[in-house]
């Protein structure tokens, strides 16, 4: 496969991930607002979240690479989060972006990535 093949197979691996992203956290807002969930529950829905995004990105690309399929979700899952720190870093104007809280949210995408490229 060439580089331009991989290159695409990859952002569209990320588009989806993103996308299913967004429809979770769509509903996620929806539940908070009809049941009035408690900021704990919301944060363990969009740690979940999170994991679920990538694990499907995982899949998607593994899927798509035919070899290597792990650490290709592991780069998926680190370009997830990297995506994810970004925004975070630009929108909060570099003020304390990685806590204890982002450094499990790491970890968790990335295994999450790696997850879904085993099981494609």
């Amino acid at each position: 496969m060439t580089v331009a093949g991989r290159l695409v197979n990859v952002l569209r691996a990320l588009i989806i991930s993103y996308l299913v992203t967004g429809i979770l956290l769509l509903g996620i807002a929806f539940l908070m607002y009809k049941l009035g969930l408690d900021e704990n529950k919301v944060n363990v829905a969009i740690t979940l979240t999170y994991i679920i995004s990538s694990a499907i990105g995982g899949i998607v690309i593994g899927k798509s690479m035919k070899e290597k399929k792990y650490i290709w979700g592991l780069l998926l899952g680190a370009m997830y989060v990297g995506v994810i720190l970004i925004a975070s870093l630009l929108m909060s104007h570099g003020e304390n972006v990685i806590a204890a809280k982002g450094l499990s949210t790491i970890i968790l995408c990335l295994c999450g990535g790696t997850l879904g490229g085993m099981i494609s």
